[in-house]
């Protein structure tokens, strides 16, 4: 989510890195489910609120599912 968010903004950070970081913070127990739960959770919210400051339609939430294959084409 992070390498989306920020690539987003026009800062580019490699979603490969980010994976390979997501996996070895997995491996030591410093990222569980609930922690990518809540990362979703906020993920939506700041599109609804970005939405609402440029004053577009308000986005549907997207679970984890949406969320992986509308970044596999970026």
């Amino acid at each position: 989510m992070l390498s989306n968010i920020i690539h987003f903004h026009s800062v580019y950070i490699d979603p490969e890195w980010v994976a390979a970081e997501y996996l070895r913070r997995c491996k030591k127990g410093a990222w569980n489910k609930a922690d990518t739960d809540a990362a979703l959770k906020i993920h939506n919210l700041e599109r609804m609120i970005n939405a609402m400051q440029f004053d577009l339609e308000t986005p549907e939430e997207v679970g984890m599912e949406e969320f992986i294959e509308g970044n596999e084409n970026n």
